[in-house]
């Protein structure tokens, strides 16, 4: 996949299939566009996203919507999903000043060579977001252009969009979150050293920093789940949140893999939340927490098998990574 860097250093493929967004989750509804987008044939398929995230500009005194996936996590999604040249635009006040029509006219046709722009039935572009479907689609016959309205996708009933996914996470719903992704909800930074309470417990558990993770946190609790470590997914158990019994307050992320005995200390790993077991509990002795790890890890391996991940989970299919040097 290429990656191109700014508008000023786009070279112009006529022919180009083209759609834009930020694509936060790159979810059912973004994996349709693209899938219709490979169907369509033209080349090369064209994403056009943002740096920084719109909402930072346009509402620098709100807060931004929390990300459900780094930019780096969306690049290697796209390239997985067959994109051919995802060209990133420095989204300034400049930029969010363009209407819409100049942004059809001078940067898509102009720049990047658009035939066939693909988008959502709700989707806005423009200054103000002026710009809809319905004026893709005037300006389609007089600019020599087509436009492909790609219908949402739905999942229970529910529309299928990033701000629904977030209120899912934050409400721990991480199973509803994994069937509008397509894919667990993944959490990944490097292992950094623990306290070695987990270890003392029998539980030995891989710590990432909640405060070195640049996304969505989920609700607090613990969570059956899938742990990849180089470029392999394994069964775990997570707890997210703080750790009442220990009279510790700062948030943690620790996952227990099951029968995983590789010492990992300093790798990145990408911890998958598939379904919230229970909240966060406070225990009167180390044996009671121990019981109920136990209890926990029982837990969290059924639903891993009752949600269709397999016994071990350790299978060639994976979000991130290339080769690996875990033993299957």
């Amino acid at each position: 996949m290429e990656v191109v860097n700014g508008l000023e250093n786009v070279t112009r493929e006529p022919g180009a299939a083209v759609t834009v967004g930020s694509f936060d989750g790159v979810h059912l509804g973004h994996q349709r566009i693209l899938r219709r987008m490979r169907e369509y044939g033209h080349k090369p398929l064209t994403v056009m996203t943002f740096d920084p995230h719109p909402q930072m500009v346009v509402r620098p005194y709100g807060d931004p919507p929390p990300q459900l996936t780094t930019f780096e996590e969306r690049r290697m999604l796209f390239e997985k999903l067959g994109v051919d040249r995802l060209v990133i635009v420095h989204f300034d006040a400049a930029f969010a000043g363009i209407s819409a029509r100049e942004f059809i006219e001078q940067v898509l046709l102009r720049k990047v060579g658009m035939s066939r722009m693909f988008i959502g039935p709700t989707h806005g572009f423009g200054a103000g977001r002026l710009g809809n479907a319905d004026m893709l689609s005037d300006m389609a016959d007089k600019n020599g252009f087509d436009v492909e309205i790609i219908p949402p996708v739905v999942r229970g009933g529910r529309y299928v969009s990033s701000s629904r996914i977030r209120k899912c996470l934050q409400a721990g719903d991480s199973y509803s979150a994994m069937h509008f992704l397509g894919r667990p909800y993944y959490l990944r930074g490097e292992v950094i050293s623990g306290e070695g309470r987990g270890r003392r417990l029998g539980f030995p558990t891989a710590n990432l920093d909640p405060g070195r993770l640049p996304k969505l946190f989920p609700a607090p609790g613990v969570y059956a789940s899938v742990t990849e470590v180089d470029g392999r997914r394994f069964p775990s158990v997570t707890h997210f949140g703080n750790r009442p019994t220990f009279a510790d307050t700062r948030p943690s992320l620790e996952t227990y893999i099951f029968g995983f005995d590789v010492d990992i200390h300093g790798d990145h790993i990408a911890v998958g939340l598939i379904e919230r077991l229970r909240g966060v509990k406070s225990f009167e002795t180390p044996a009671q927490l121990t019981d109920q790890l136990r209890r926990d890890g029982d837990a969290a391996m059924i639903k891993i098998i009752e949600r269709g991940f397999g016994n071990h989970a350790g299978f060639p299919e994976r979000l991130l990574g290339e080769t690996s040097r875990i033993n299957s």
